[in-house]
């Protein structure tokens, strides 16, 4: 860890130089009522869902880890990557980009990742605490991103700090905003707005179907032909052709 912002009484979000993961960082804050998140110019162990890494090169992206208390209990948890992604779609559509939100948390333009969100969650007493981070391509690497990263970026010349102040107050206003009863519900046309079209045909496994939406527990709505399924967990590949339903 290097270069830590120096803490006042105000919120703050702390900006290291480098450092190996900004969840883990984040955590190590987590006791800290004044820290609200932190962010680094380069991680070293940055990691995805399914303990892929993140590609974090220095300079090129925005690598931050808020540090969440919703007004929600855990069986709501889903909400906040949900709520992320939707987040980081809607402040790069600000920028003039095109992405839309894939489930889970992945952020694409066309097929190629924008961004990610990975989500750590715990409860202390009965406070549900959670480490929200994002990685947002801001620039392509000179060298261009490893031949297995599917990647893009917004191509923007704001600086990560500011792009960082951005996403935090649009997250952070828009979690506020929530109903504590049902807040899936009531994010989900938001979320749906910018996800796959209806009827896109997709595949978990050996699960075929064509995408009807969420759920109001987040999970992914598949008409098969055996039937609606809502997937909660996994990944899912997705296809632009309509899928055809035993309806049809």
């Amino acid at each position: 860890m290097v270069g830590a912002a120096a803490l006042s009484d105000a919120p703050t979000l702390v900006w290291l130089d480098v450092c190996a993961s900004t969840n883990d960082e984040a955590w190590a804050r987590s006791s800290d009522p004044r820290v609200v998140g932190v962010a680094a110019d380069t991680q070293t162990g940055g990691r995805g869902r399914r303990g892929r890494a993140w590609c974090s090169p220095q300079g090129c992206g925005l690598y931050l880890s808020l540090l969440v208390r919703p007004h929600f209990g855990a069986e709501h948890a889903g909400a906040l990557p949900l709520l992320a992604g939707l987040c980081v779609a809607e402040l790069a559509r600000s920028l003039d980009a095109e992405p839309r939100l894939k489930w889970p948390n992945d952020v694409l333009v066309g097929d190629l990742k924008l961004a990610g969100v990975l989500c750590e969650a715990r409860v202390e007493g009965r406070q549900l605490v959670a480490v929200v981070g994002v990685g947002l391509n801001l620039r392509a690497p000179p060298e261009g991103y490893p031949a297995d990263v599917p990647a893009t970026a917004l191509g923007t010349d704001l600086a990560a700090r500011e792009v960082a102040a951005r996403l935090s107050a649009r997250f952070f206003d828009a979690l506020a905003a929530l109903p504590g009863d049902a807040p899936i519900a009531a994010l989900r046309p938001r979320w749906q707005a910018l996800g796959p079209p209806l009827g896109a045909l997709m595949r978990q496994a050996e699960v075929v179907g064509a995408y009807a939406g969420l759920d109001d527990t987040g999970g992914l709505l598949l008409d098969t032909p055996s039937g609606r399924v809502a997937l909660h967990a996994g990944e899912v590949e997705q296809h632009n052709a309509p899928a055809r339903t035993r309806d049809e």
